[in-house]
């Protein structure tokens, strides 16, 4: 994607006329309809009165189109591609500069040896890239939490990185995928975790955050109707005398900042507990679809995992694994998930990571956690999916169906999200480097394992790690060992895509089974009907006959009892007949099922013979 700096027009030219700009053809429909509209009656020739048909109206409905904020406002087409950190300041885009957060980098140093750990931020961190890395470390990890154009540019001006990936790296929606350039390789991939959601009104108190806002309760309300739980029981009653929320405005917990666009981010904790720290994140939903708010609202508000104030947060995971044995991860606001077990393995000597000083394993590393967050997902859906399945069984409706039908439209989207990453692990493995005279006469064996896992690639003697400017001679590569741990990754991506594939294929059958017990249940009440029909056919046929319209009769002459002397019989006699033919349907099918059941005996002492 090009990036460009459009610069603001206080009073921008009218478009011109083109027959293939639909903002034209929108400014012509209204200004038709407006004109139609006040056009007076007009008189013909010959002096009748003559009504101006009224012009049809608009019948798609424009959900968000802010006339000030256009969808891609620092998007040009034909621009020049990627973004060049060394830029001067005014030839930055304005999105770029307004790209500001506060990060927490990690700059992790280590050997077989000793690990050296650096904290800084934002304000530090030029000072912690100038300490040079000693020939006592031959690995480096630099991990950075949050995402500020600063801390982007003084990496990518450090590091050389190429301007493609730092275009990819802003875009936080880019597809996973994996780009290699000549001296580094960028990864980018979406990480999904389970989060609790932070209730502004919580079960028992009221929440003292910062951004708690008392009126976003109300909208919420407002906006759905109902509120099943963690809401006071006055919101549950319909309040007909509020008057709905004008069309093209958007509720408080879509629009916090009331610019007239959707949020992308929402208040959650960024664990499953209700202690953990309160972070921005994307759901599901507003990762996906957030092009029309209407649409993303509803969704998250009957979210599969809503009942359990549970939703899913996405995120993208940017990688960069250069040729001097080195790594640079980047993540939006959930590093510490994946940084505390990899710091825990490097912490001791006794762990492959640590022994072996390998780039392209930490970059593994990075990968099976990321994929390892996903399982509590996985989980929480299937057990909804059990939750649902009980429903249809127990009570089956169209409330159920419909909830059937959004835990299929989510499952669609982790699988959307989560088969990307099967091809990129299979990308990394076939790009890995054949074994080298060095890996094969290692120091430290791992075991009496065969193949790859013999030995541990050391790097600390033959990587050049000068960042002068100078051209690399090595290219980037996984080593064998990374290559064998990557199958490990790609298993479980393919166990995490088989169980998403079985969840959404036991919606389907849910509901069709839905589908199947109401129709069966609509076949039994018409039996019920059928039979009354059934019981009553002779009794209305007699009394239609003594209910004619007639004096003379020498029936009408007997009292009230000869009508059931009458009704009695004709009713026992057809009642005999309609029975007597499903009886007699049911002795066949009976008969049927034994013929064939002793055909099988027959048959089963001879295959045994």
């Amino acid at each position: 994607m090009a990036t460009l700096l459009v610069p603001e027009q206080s009073a921008p030219a009218p478009p011109a006329a083109s027959p293939t700009s639909p903002k034209l053809s929108r400014q012509r429909s209204a200004a038709s309809v407006d004109s139609n509209a006040s056009a007076p009656a007009s008189v013909d020739t010959l002096g009748r009165k003559r009504t101006t048909r009224q012009a049809r109206s608009n019948t798609i409905t424009a959900y968000h189109e802010p006339e000030h904020v256009t969808e891609h406002e620092h998007f040009q087409p034909g621009a020049e591609p990627g973004v060049d950190t060394s830029a001067e300041d005014d030839k930055i885009p304005a999105h770029l500069k307004k790209l500001k957060n506060e990060c927490e980098i990690n700059i992790i140093d280590f050997s077989d040896d000793n690990v050296s750990r650096i904290r800084c931020d934002n304000q530090s961190l030029a000072k912690a890239l100038e300490i040079p890395r000693g020939d006592e470390f031959p690995c480096r990890w630099i991990s950075v939490n949050g995402l500020s154009w600063d801390v982007i540019r003084l990496l990518g001006n450090k590091y050389n990185l190429h301007r493609l990936a730092v275009e990819d790296l802003v875009h936080t929606k880019t597809r996973t995928k994996v780009d290699w350039y000549a001296d580094h390789a960028f990864i980018v991939l979406t990480l999904q975790k389970l989060v609790r959601m932070h209730q502004h009104k919580g079960r028992h108190e009221k929440c003292s955050c910062a951004d708690g806002d008392s009126s976003s309760d109300d909208d919420d309300e407002e906006f759905d109707g109902k509120s099943e739980k963690h809401s006071p029981r006055r919101h549950r009653t319909w309040r007909w005398w509020r008057k709905s929320p004008p069309p093209g405005v958007l509720p408080t917990y879509l629009d916090r900042d009331h610019d007239g666009k959707i949020d992308e981010y929402v208040n959650a904790h960024s664990g499953l507990s209700e202690k953990s720290p309160i972070k921005s994140i994307r759901t599901l939903h507003r990762y996906e679809s957030a092009q029309i708010p209407e649409h993303t609202a509803w969704m998250e508000k009957h979210s599969a995992l809503a009942q359990e104030d549970l939703a899913v947060s996405v995120e993208q995971v940017s990688i960069f694994l250069l040729n001097d044995n080195s790594v640079i991860s980047f993540f939006e606001h959930s590093a510490e998930d994946v940084e505390e077990p990899i710091l825990e393995r490097l912490h001791s000597q006794e762990t492959m990571l640590r022994r072996s000083c390998d780039a392209s394993l930490i970059t593994q590393a990075i990968i099976d956690a990321i994929v390892d967050l996903a399982v509590p997902v996985r989980d929480a859906y299937n057990k909804s999916r059990k939750e649902l399945q009980i429903d249809a069984m127990t009570n089956p409706n169209i409330r159920t169906s419909r909830a059937l039908h959004i835990f299929g439209e989510e499952i669609d989207m982790l699988q959307n999200l989560f088969k990307p990453i099967v091809h990129l692990v299979n990308s990394l493995r076939d790009h890995g480097a054949p074994p080298s005279p060095a890996i094969a006469t290692s120091e430290h064996p791992t075991g009496g394992n065969s193949g790859s896992e013999q030995t541990i690639p050391r790097h600390s003697k033959h990587l050049d790690r000068d960042r002068e400017g100078r051209p690399y001679s090595a290219s980037v590569s996984i080593t064998p060992l990374a290559h064998t741990y990557f199958g490990d990754v790609l298993d479980h991506c393919i166990t995490m895509i088989a169980a998403l594939e079985q969840m959404d294929a036991s919606a389907n059958n849910i509901s069709t089974l839905i589908f199947n017990t109401v129709g069966a249940n609509t076949n039994r009440y018409m039996f019920v009907l059928a039979m009354v029909t059934v019981f009553f056919a002779p009794l209305t046929f007699i009394s239609g006959y003594f209910g004619m319209n007639f004096a003379s009769g020498s029936g009408l002459k007997h009292p009230f009892g000869f009508f059931w002397v009458v009704a009695a019989p004709a009713l026992v006699v057809f009642m005999l007949l309609v029975f007597g033919v499903m009886l007699w349907e049911q002795i066949g099918t009976w008969g049927t099922r034994r013929g064939m059941k002793a055909g099988l005996r027959i048959a089963r002492p001879r295959s045994r013979r």
